[in-house]
């Protein structure tokens, strides 16, 4: 019994959803809707198409389901006079999710903030109730939530809408006399027919271009992935050489070998996730004793910044804060002119979560080292990084200061429907600084936020989407 006989007479039995007939007939989805597609065609079957909506919750929002949300297991831990640090460890939360707890806490009107002396407190102010974990555990359980719920959750990105497409066929009197008297027209060509001649004799069925198939997906790289590698051949292809540096680094070469004060607001610029009880080393005696030196009273014709420079700070560990951290390890290995160095890589630092801040992103960090280089072939490398590389249509400079370059700039480029954003700093690296590396040629410098060049780069408006493992999300980059 051929495939078209075996789909009719499984009709026979009465309506039957095309997904359910493949299974039942243990035959790939898109031959069934062919032959329903050919069969509506010649009045055998009747075929029903609807699409509908429904929701989904994504792994985050599944997470919230399972433990409760962020806001509510936070409401939960405030009793009297309760600090934020002691309410988010009893609430086990870290990261984003503190952040995302208190501002939602405090939007519900949960907590109140107030401020005890120096310290700030907060105070239970209502009964949470956690719509938000129950309108989640009733889309995991196939039930509808209201309009205003699923708003709610697809803005939260804990939930999203899938569209489902179902066929639905019941087979007409045509086709039941058809299964009596069918037809002997071939649908495929097959290798028997081949090796004994009936192909020349065989009647076959035209194709039909219109048959409804089953999305096919195939598999790709992540879109941001696929970004970040295209950057990495064009700097390639202009000369730079990767390099790569720890994650987990000594303030000494992400801060002061950078002459970044440890006692001055300057060391403000980049905060810093501390390790606790952690320390590291320097080995190298005589750098160090530059570093202290340009610190203390001056190197190249500087006065330093004239303190007391404490060894014990500098060689505490932190999560890197910036690839600049790895642009100072290679002067210091004994880089000879002329260099041209890149290193991406993922830098933390403590922020506010916003579509364009994260705690932790990628930075594009370059530096170029020759004779006679001027802050005019900065800002033309600059320029052409951002247009021919990254992809922007337009960019502007704005002077800035850092601590460890002079003159200093910093790089906005135009977003679609964002406007200008700071997407980095450049200068050229003081010389007090390089001589404490034992530099003495000029050194280009910059550090990008190459995640805010990836929202024009893959056309997306937040920089969490870069992190997204939301498959529909990705598929449409």
């Amino acid at each position: 019994m051929n495939s078209e006989e075996r789909l009719l007479k499984e009709l026979v039995n009465g309506e039957c959803e095309a997904s359910a007939l493949a299974e039942a007939l243990k035959l790939p989805l898109d031959t069934v809707m062919s032959l329903l597609s050919r069969f509506e065609s010649e009045g055998f079957v009747s075929v029903k198409r609807e699409s509908c909506s429904r929701f989904e919750a994504t792994a985050e929002g599944a997470q919230y389901a399972e433990v409760g949300s962020p806001e509510y297991r936070l409401a939960m831990a405030v009793s009297d006079k309760t600090t934020l640090e002691d309410a988010t460890k009893k609430a086990r939360l870290s990261g984003a999710g503190q952040g995302i707890a208190l501002q939602w806490a405090i939007r519900n009107k949960w907590v109140t903030p107030r401020k005890d002396g120096a310290v700030t407190v907060f105070e239970k102010a209502g009964k949470p109730v956690d719509s938000v974990a129950e309108a989640l555990r009733k889309i995991i359980a196939g039930k509808t939530v209201s309009e205003k719920e699923s708003q709610l959750l697809a803005s939260r990105k804990l939930a999203v809408a899938r569209e489902e497409k179902t066929v639905t066929a019941v087979i007409t009197p045509a086709g039941k006399t058809f299964i009596g008297s069918h037809s002997q027209d071939s649908s495929q060509l097959t290798p028997q027919m081949l090796k004994d001649g009936s192909w020349s004799k065989a009647k076959f069925r035209e194709y039909d271009l219109s048959t409804i198939t089953a999305p096919l997906n195939v598999a790709r790289k992540h879109p941001y992935k696929e970004f970040l590698n295209r950057i990495r051949v064009e700097l390639a292809s202009m000369g730079f050489k990767e390099v790569h540096g720890p994650l987990v680094e000594l303030e000494f070469w992400n801060m002061d070998a950078l002459f970044m004060p440890q006692d001055h607001p300057a060391r403000e610029v980049h905060d810093v996730f501390k390790l606790k009880g952690g320390k590291g080393t320097v080995h190298d005696k005589k750098l160090v004793y530059g570093v202290k030196k340009a610190h203390e009273v001056g190197l190249a014709g500087s006065r330093g910044w004239r303190y007391e420079w404490d060894p014990e700070v500098a060689m505490q560990l932190v999560l890197r804060s910036q690839t600049t951290a790895v642009s100072a390890r290679q002067l210091a290995s004994g880089l000879e002119a002329p260099s041209r160095l890149f290193c991406i890589g993922r830098v933390f630092r403590p922020d506010e979560i916003d579509w364009k801040h994260f705690i932790e992103f990628n930075q594009c960090e370059g530096i170029v080292m020759d004779d006679g280089l001027s802050f005019r072939e900065l800002l033309g490398y600059l320029k052409t990084f951002a247009i021919n590389v990254f992809g922007v249509k337009e960019v502007k400079f704005i002077p800035h200061y850092y601590p460890f370059t002079e003159p200093s700039v910093d790089l906005a480029i135009k977003l679609p429907d964002r406007g200008w954003v700071e997407a980095g700093g450049a200068g050229m690296f003081r010389p007090e600084m390089l001589a404490a590396l034992g530099v003495d040629k000029p050194v280009l410098a910059w550090g990008l936020g190459i995640d805010r060049f990836a929202l024009s780069g893959i056309n997306t408006e937040d920089i969490r989407d870069l992190f997204s493992t939301n498959v529909e999300f990705l598929r449409g980059k």
